[in-house]
């Protein structure tokens, strides 16, 4: 092996070579022992052996080897480091954090293992430890500034010092020159110490250096406006819309200044603005749209104003679906919500949402021919969607065209991919296997059954009706058994589930136990159903109690012709006593 891997030792001897000599510099000659050629040779060796069953993913005898190369030296860095990365992974903090710290000691110029010990302190939410580390490093490795500066930031912020924030982004700006998301993290600091001249300085600050960059002197004036110097505001943004009539974030920062100011006129005309102009984006009038949304604007202008910006040629279905999400929340009807429904599948004629959207409101009136039409058609745009065609056949099933309904879940299940939503899956196999077994293709209907089960093995509907079914044709019924199981374990007081268990252990010929699960059935039957006071008969006449199993049946028997169904061969049993 040690042949096989000639060319990587030479490497590694190099490498090794430092990892116990380079400790002892820092160590005491009595705790660092130099290595004879002989050990050296096996801890090359033993090391070696952990980064190949590392990548072998044969992590136990890894560690094992590592363990081998600390019992040769104890403090090699390197072994240290990687045996505190396999401890962490153990979840061994207080072992782990040991070796990591170790590692440091012996190897104090290592960037990464000081690295990997602040991310511990962080994650271990020992943020100050974390910046002593942080800030240690920013003294020894100043070329790697930026990204020590960067997590000190997040650090500071985390907590709450501001000051060192403000610092720290002052001196990664003099690295990376002046940036919006330094500016406005250095401004929103100041803020929060309360220094709004700090805050006003800092933005002015980035205006005076990008003084052609309208967003800049825009965003300015939002700061302004929130900080209670609006007339400082209005200058920066005349000029911004002298240059740029139609620039959006200008315009709606103009809508902010005049509410400011209480000038609802203003306000108005210039919410209009936006809302008629032809260059602005969607996403902008959009974006204006929620803030007036956020300021909790009168209702009734919000309505008027959306009535009138989806009538505008529009660039997406964004407006129209907040117009539509706005519509929903304030509870309104379906005529005043349909036409921008259909206005928004004018523009984006695959707005998934829209058209469920639709579908919502034509379930709700139980207008089939309306599914069957609005799934049709999204089928067309949004083949992928399995939904559509869930819904489409349910509504062509209810309307006694089977054949198109079975086409329709076929088409449905060619559309399934690794990414579907196994529950919509599930569902789709349940219902039809529903459809098949009605057109008695019992075989078809059961393969169906499987299918949704192995997407979802805990759809406790699909587990009682394939049961049922298979207790009705007397077959598979160990497997019907262990099925029906389930479903009673998930709900012991339903009533129809506790009746197909019961009917299965008849037909196992199990009639006490049986019997036990269909007096619970009727304890639990609020809806007083024939099959079950029938099923309650047959039990009780097979366990030879043929009074009981009579007087049953005659419930049973009532209960049919309360509802207009008698079934002729309930109607022998009574007669002639027996089944």
């Amino acid at each position: 092996m040690l042949r096989r891997y000639s060319w990587v030792l030479i490497v590694w001897t190099m490498l090794m070579a430092t990892a116990c000599s380079s400790s002892r510099k820092v160590v005491a000659a009595d705790e660092a022992p130099a290595l004879t050629t002989a050990e050296q040779r096996r801890y090359e060796y033993y090391f070696l052996e952990a980064i190949r069953l590392e990548q072998q993913e044969c992590y136990d005898e890894a560690f094992e080897m590592l363990r081998h190369c600390l019992e040769i030296c104890p403090t090699a860095p390197s072994a240290l480091y990687k045996t505190a990365t396999y401890l962490f992974f153990l979840n061994n903090k207080e072992q782990a954090l040991e070796a990591l710290l170790k590692s440091v000691e012996y190897e104090p110029d290592n960037y990464w293992y000081r690295q990997t010990l602040a991310s511990y302190y962080q994650t271990n939410r020992e943020y100050d430890k974390a910046i002593a580390v942080l800030e240690e490093m920013q003294q020894q490795f100043p070329k790697r500034n930026g990204e020590l500066l960067s997590a000190l930031v997040s650090l500071y912020s985390h907590t709450q010092q501001h000051d060192k924030v403000i610092d720290a982004l002052t001196r990664l700006e003099l690295l990376m020159g002046k940036s919006e998301a330094i500016s406005m993290e250095k401004s929103r600091n100041y803020l929060l110490m309360g220094n709004k001249e700090g805050a006003f300085n800092e933005m002015e600050a980035l205006v005076a250096e990008y003084p052609e960059n309208s967003y800049y002197r825009v965003v300015l004036a939002e700061v302004y406006i929130d900080h209670g110097r609006a007339n400082d505001a209005e200058p920066l943004l005349r000029e911004v819309l002298r240059e740029e009539p139609d620039y959006g974030p200008a315009k709606i920062t103009m809508v902010q200044y005049y509410k400011a100011l209480g000038d609802s006129i203003g306000y108005r005309e210039m919410v209009d603005s936006v809302i008629m102009s032809g260059t602005i984006t969607d996403e902008v009038k959009v974006q204006m749209m929620l803030q007036m949304i956020a300021d909790k604007t009168d209702s009734d202008y919000m309505l008027q104003l959306f009535d009138r910006a989806i009538q505008q040629p529009q660039q997406s279905a964004r407006m129209g679906h907040l117009c539509v999400q706005y519509m929903l929340k304030l509870e309104l009807p379906e005529e005043r919500v349909r036409p921008v429904l259909l206005r928004m599948l004018e523009v984006e004629p695959d707005h998934v949402q829209a058209r469920l959207q639709l579908l919502s409101y034509a379930a709700r009136r139980n207008d089939l021919e309306e599914i069957i039409t609005i799934c049709s058609e999204a089928i067309d745009y949004n083949p992928e969607v399995l939904e559509f065609y869930y819904y489409k056949a349910l509504g062509l099933y209810q309307v006694d065209r089977y054949d198109e309904a079975l086409a329709t879940y076929r088409t449905a299940v060619e559309q399934i991919t690794a990414e579907s939503n196994r529950e919509m899956v599930a569902d789709i196999y349940t219902a039809m296997g529903d459809l098949q077994h009605l057109r008695g293709e019992s075989s078809e209907a059961y393969l169906c059954y499987d299918s949704a089960l192995v997407y979802n093995p805990a759809n406790i509907l699909v587990l009682n009706n394939y049961a049922y079914f298979l207790s009705e044709e007397n077959r598979e019924l160990d497997k019907a058994e262990q099925m029906s199981k389930r479903t009673i374990e998930a709900e012991p007081n339903n009533a129809t589930y506790l009746d197909t268990y019961a009917w299965i252990l008849y037909r196992l010929e199990r009639y006490d136990e049986a019997l036990q699960y269909m007096e619970r059935a009727l304890d639990a039957d609020s809806t007083a159903s024939d099959v079950l006071y029938e099923h309650a008969g047959d039990i009780c006449y097979k366990l030879g109690d043929v009074e009981r199993a009579l007087n049953y049946w005659k419930q049973a028997l009532e209960l049919q012709r309360k509802a207009e169904s008698v079934e002729p061969k309930l109607e022998r049993k009574v007669k002639l006593k027996k089944m």
